[in-house]
C-alpha cells in the first residue's frame, strides 16, 4: 500500500534541506509506485505537486499535461464538484496562467472559485490562495486595479488564519511586485522588506517563494539607486533558486538582473573617476580608434565624412552625471555621410564601426536599449535629421518651422559635430538651429496665451468652484506655457520635458523664472498665495517683452501682451510683402 503521507513528508524535507533540484526524481518515482499500488487518490496529489514544480522550474508543457491528465484522472474518480477537484483545478488554473493561457486559466479559476464558494464559509486557505492565483492573472493581462483588490482581499483572509506566516510572506511578495507595476515603489519596497524578514525568521527554514522576495527587494532597491543592496539581494536570489530549481528560465532572469546592477555599478565608477563627461569620452573614443580606422581602411573617403556626437541623450545636452550611465550611455560616436557615399560604403562602415574597441576609458561597450533606438554608428546625413524632425533639410515655409516641437529641434541641435570635411552636416546643423523670427513670434503668441489662459482667467475660476481637478490641470498648463515662453524669450529652444528646468539655469534673460516656478511647484492649488505668485511670473514676463523691444503694454494680463507680439507680426508681414513687391519691380 502507497503511504501519501510519508511520501509527501519526504518531499517537503527535500526542499526544506535545499535539495528542491532533486524533487523532480523523487515524485516520478512516486508515481511509478502510486501506480503499481493502483492508488488513484494518491497519483492525483503527486500530479498535483508535479505541476506545481513544473510551474515553478518553467517547463509549462509538462505542466500542462500534469494538469491534463490529473482533470482526466479526477474526472473518472467522479470528484466533479468536491473541494478537492476545485484545488485540482485551481492548480491547473495556475499552470495555464504560467503558460500565457490566460482565458483558460481564468475558466479554471471561475470553476474553482464556484465550488469553494459551497464549502468555505469562513477564513481559509484555499480561498486566499485562489485570490492571490487570480491576482496574478489580472496582472499579467493589465488589469493592475483588480489584481491589487484580489491580493488584498487575499491577505485580509490569511491574517486571520493561524500559522500563516509562509502564506503572508508570500503574498506581501505578490503585493510588492504588483505595486512596481504600478509604480507604488515605496509601498512595493515596504511590501518585499516585511515578506524578506518573514521568510529568514521562519524556524523551518525558506520557503521556494523566497528568492521571489529576495528578487523584489533587490528591485525596490535598484530602483532607488542603492546598487550595493541591490546586488546583495539579488545574489541571495540566485542562490535560492538554483537550491531549489536550479539554473532554470528564472535563475537566468535574475542573473541578468544582477549584471545589469554589476554594469551600472562599473559604469557609474568609471564616472566618478573618470569625470569625463559624455561628449568628451565620444570625442576621445573617435580620435581614439574611429579617425585611425577611417584612416586605415577607408582612406579615399577620410576627407568625406563627418563625425561627432549629435541628438539625444543626456550627454548632448552636456547634463548628464554618474546616473546617466545607467543607459544609452558608453563610447560612442556618429559618422555621417552624404547620400551617394552611404549607398556605396554605409554598410561596411557600419561593420567597422562595430568592430571598434568595446571597452574605453574603463567604460563598458555603450548599454543601448531598445526604447531609445540607435543614436550612435553611421548615419546618411538627411536621414539623420529627418529622424529626430521630420525634415532632411532645414525648413524653408515657416509653417514647416511651426509643425516641428521645440523639443526636437533642441535634440537635432544638441551635441557636437568633431570634425566635417565637406561641410555639408554642419550645414544642416547650423540651419537647424535658426529658426525663422517670425516662427518665434507665433510660437511666443501661442505660449503667452496659454499663460493667461490658463493661470491668470481659468485657475481663478476653478478655485472659486472649489473644483480641485480643474485647478491642477490649469496650474499645471499654466506652468507647461511659461517654461516655454521663458525658453521663447531666452532665443532657445526647449529641450526634452526632464531638463527643462535644467536647461533654465543657463538662462540670460528672466533668470529668476526657475526659482519661481519651482517655488509655486512646491505650493498646494488652495494655498492662499497661489494667484499672487502667477500673477508675479506674468508681471516678469510683460517687463522682459517691453526689454525686449516687443511690448509698448504696462498690462500684466498676458491676453494683452499677445496683441503686442501680434502688432509685431503684421510689420513683418508688410516689410516681407514690400519687399516681394520691390523684388517684382525689378524684374
Amino acid at each position: 500500500m502507497f503511504d501519501l503521507q510519508r511520501f509527501l513528508e519526504g518531499l517537503d524535507l527535500l526542499y526544506a534541506s535545499g535539495k528542491g533540484r532533486e524533487a523532480e526524481d523523487y515524485l516520478k518515482r512516486g508515481l511509478k509506485e502510486a501506480a503499481a499500488c493502483g492508488d488513484d487518490g494518491s497519483i492525483l496529489a503527486i500530479l498535483n505537486e508535479l505541476m506545481g514544480y513544473y510551474r515553478a522550474a518553467g517547463r509549462h508543457e509538462e505542466c500542462l499535461l500534469c494538469a491534463r491528465q490529473a482533470m482526466e484522472l479526477a474526472d473518472e474518480l467522479g470528484l466533479d464538484g468536491t473541494m478537492q477537484y476545485g484545488t485540482m483545478l485551481l492548480n491547473a488554473a495556475t499552470g495555464y496562467r504560467a503558460a500565457g493561457r490566460y482565458q483558460e486559466a481564468e475558466r479554471l479559476y471561475g470553476q474553482a472559485y464556484e465550488i469553494y464558494r459551497r464549502y468555505i464559509s469562513g477564513p481559509d486557505y484555499h480561498m486566499a490562495s485562489l485570490h492571490n492565483n487570480l491576482s496574478l492573472l489580472y496582472s499579467e493581462t493589465g488589469r493592475l486595479q483588480d489584481a491589487k483588490r484580489e491580493l488584498e482581499e487575499a491577505m485580509s483572509i490569511i491574517q486571520k488564519l493561524d500559522d500563516a506566516d509562509s502564506e503572508i510572506a508570500i503574498t506581501h511578495t505578490n503585493l510588492g511586485n504588483l505595486c512596481f507595476q504600478m509604480n507604488q515603489t515605496a509601498e512595493g519596497k515596504a511590501h518585499m522588506e516585511e515578506a524578506v524578514r518573514m521568510f529568514e525568521k521562519a524556524p523551518d527554514g525558506k520557503d521556494s517563494h523566497y528568492a521571489s522576495a529576495l528578487s523584489g527587494l533587490g528591485e525596490a532597491y535598484f530602483r532607488e539607486g542603492n546598487l550595493e543592496a541591490s546586488k546583495a539581494c539579488y545574489e541571495k536570489a540566485l542562490q535560492e533558486i538554483e537550491a531549489f530549481y536550479g539554473e532554470n528560465e528564472y535563475y537566468q532572469v535574475t542573473k541578468r538582473n544582477l549584471e545589469l546592477v554589476a554594469d551600472m555599478q562599473k559604469r557609474q565608477e568609471a564616472a566618478k573617476k573618470s569625470r569625463v563627461k559624455g561628449l568628451e569620452l565620444a570625442r576621445a573614443y573617435y580620435e581614439t580608434y574611429g579617425k585611425p580606422m577611417i584612416e586605415e581602411k577607408f582612406p579615399e573617403y577620410r576627407d568625406r565624412i563627418a563625425a561627432g556626437l549629435v541628438g539625444e541623450g543626456s550627454e548632448c545636452l552636456g547634463y548628464d552625471d554618474a546616473l546617466s550611465t545607467d543607459h544609452d550611455f558608453g563610447p560612442g560616436f556618429c559618422l555621417w555621410l552624404t547620400k551617394k557615399d552611404y549607398r556605396k560604403i554605409g554598410s561596411r562602415l557600419q561593420e567597422a564601426y562595430d568592430a571598434l574597441p568595446k571597452e574605453f576609458m574603463g567604460y563598458e561597450a555603450r548599454n543601448t536599449t531598445s526604447q531609445a533606438g540607435r543614436r550612435v554608428g553611421v548615419f546618411e546625413i538627411g536621414a539623420f535629421f529627418q529622424g529626430l524632425t521630420g525634415f532632411k533639410k532645414p525648413p524653408k515655409e515657416e509653417e514647416e518651422w511651426l509643425s516641428i516641437p521645440q523639443e526636437r529641434l533642441r535634440t537635432a541641435v544638441s551635441g557636437a559635430v568633431f570634425e566635417d570635411p565637406l561641410g555639408k552636416m554642419t550645414w544642416r546643423w547650423n540651419g537647424f538651429a535658426q529658426e525663422p523670427e517670425s516662427a518665434r513670434l507665433k510660437r511666443l503668441y501661442r505660449s503667452l496665451g496659454r499663460m493667461a489662459q490658463a493661470g491668470q482667467y481659468n485657475f481663478g475660476r476653478a478655485k472659486k468652484r472649489n473644483d480641485m481637478g480643474a485647478m491642477y490641470f490649469s496650474l499645471s498648463e499654466f506652468l507647461n506655457a511659461a517654461v516655454e515662453t521663458a525658453y521663447l524669450l531666452n532665443e532657445t529652444y526647449m529641450p526634452f520635458y526632464k531638463w527643462k528646468l535644467r536647461g533654465m539655469e543657463e538662462f540670460q534673460c528672466l533668470p529668476q523664472m526657475r526659482v519661481c516656478l519651482e517655488e509655486l511647484m512646491e505650493k498646494e492649488p488652495t494655498d492662499k498665495d497661489v494667484e499672487e505668485r502667477i500673477e508675479r511670473i506674468c508681471c516678469d514676463v510683460a517687463q522682459e517683452l517691453r526689454e525686449q523691444g516687443l511690448s509698448e503694454s504696462t498690462e500684466t494680463f498676458l491676453e494683452a501682451q499677445k496683441s503686442e507680439i501680434l502688432k509685431h507680426l503684421l510689420k513683418m508681414q508688410q516689410t516681407k510683402g514690400k519687399e516681394s513687391d520691390e523684388e517684382r519691380t525689378v524684374d
